[in-house]
């Protein structure tokens, strides 16, 4: 019997004392192991005297990829193969000329390496709705249906409220969506989860601050290409002509205002939103608390809402295996 081959896998890792540089390295795994165990080890061995670093939570592992058909492909699929050297070179921000750390987050890094990975058809994990994420999609999705413009979704912690918003514009096959809120870090969210996920692999990710951002959201729309914009609700002097910018696209939109009790529910950032977004598109607000705070300024066609105790609920059951996850 042929003996199984190992797998090839990338993984990044940071010190929470240190957020501007993390890590990123390989790991041949070999049949008898998990990816997750087999870099843990890696990490430890090289933490030497300070593996209490990791016991403790200061290093952390944040993401770890499964790119053995991309090393097959490019003639990296053994040990000692340097398959993160290859990637390394499309990363950039390398520490020196030799060595595993880069100077940026391990949150860029991530985003980086997911897009890099997208662009040579590396096939990355699906993503699977939890029980509660799939009906509130299911919900948001049939009040758009019903002709509802704008749904409150009032989501508790833990609930996972980037992947059911992915999942409501990818079904929506929404050309252009628009990820807007006064929190900055949602943007670095939205973007580390949703390009690291087979579903969303084909969006173009557009942070509306950077120059050129324009001509990149005109570019992936006339390629037939999607486009998740993020757009920061924070006062600026372009920030109004941002949103009359994209709310003149002729496309179908999908505006996703995400902790909408933070800032975005003033005066100064909602009614800009309603001043511009058209009467077609549809407006998804999401909150994980005061929805009332949240909504005051819209006019809300449907509300769904999960508590955390719901979630423990489903979680339960999902355990006991009375229901599952869709």
């Amino acid at each position: 019997m042929a003996k199984k081959p190992g797998r090839m896998f990338l993984y990044v890792w940071s010190e929470s004392t240190n957020p501007h540089e993390c890590k990123f390295g390989e790991r041949w795994v070999q049949p008898s192991e998990t990816p997750e165990d087999s870099v843990r080890a890696r990490v430890r061995d090289s933490l030497g005297v300070r593996k209490d670093l990791l016991n403790t939570g200061i290093v952390s592992i944040d993401h770890i990829w499964d790119v053995t058909s991309y090393a097959t492909r490019v003639g990296r699929c053994q040990q000692h193969a340097r398959m993160d050297d290859y990637v390394r070179g499309f990363v950039g921000h390398r520490k020196g000329t030799t060595g595993e750390i880069h100077t940026i987050s391990s949150l860029e890094l991530i985003l980086k390496v997911n897009q890099h990975l997208a662009s040579v058809n590396q096939e990355l994990p699906s993503a699977g709705l939890s029980t509660m994420q799939y009906r509130m999609c299911l919900q948001t999705l049939e009040a758009y249906e019903q002709g509802k413009q704008v749904v409150l979704a009032e989501l508790c912690a833990r609930f996972g409220k980037t992947i059911y918003s992915g999942a409501v514009a990818r079904e929506l096959e929404s050309p252009l969506v628009i990820v807007a809120s006064y929190v900055k870090t949602v943007f670095a969210s939205f973007a580390k989860d949703l390009t690291s996920f087979q579903q969303w692999s084909h969006y173009q990710h557009v942070d509306t601050q950077k120059d050129g951002w324009q001509e990149q959201v005109t570019q992936a729309l006339k390629s037939k290409k999607p486009v998740i914009c993020y757009l920061s609700m924070c006062s600026g002097s372009q920030r109004e002509a941002r949103i009359k910018w994209l709310c003149q696209k002729r496309v179908e939109r999908l505006l996703v205002v995400d902790e909408a009790d933070y800032g975005s529910y003033r005066p100064g950032q909602a009614e800009l939103l309603k001043k511009h977004i058209g009467k077609r598109d549809r407006v998804l607000i999401m909150t994980g608390t005061n929805a009332d705070r949240a909504s005051k300024l819209w006019k809300i066609d449907t509300m769904l809402s999960v508590t955390y105790p719901e979630l423990l609920v489903q979680k339960h059951a999902v355990q006991q295996g009375t229901t599952g996850n869709a």
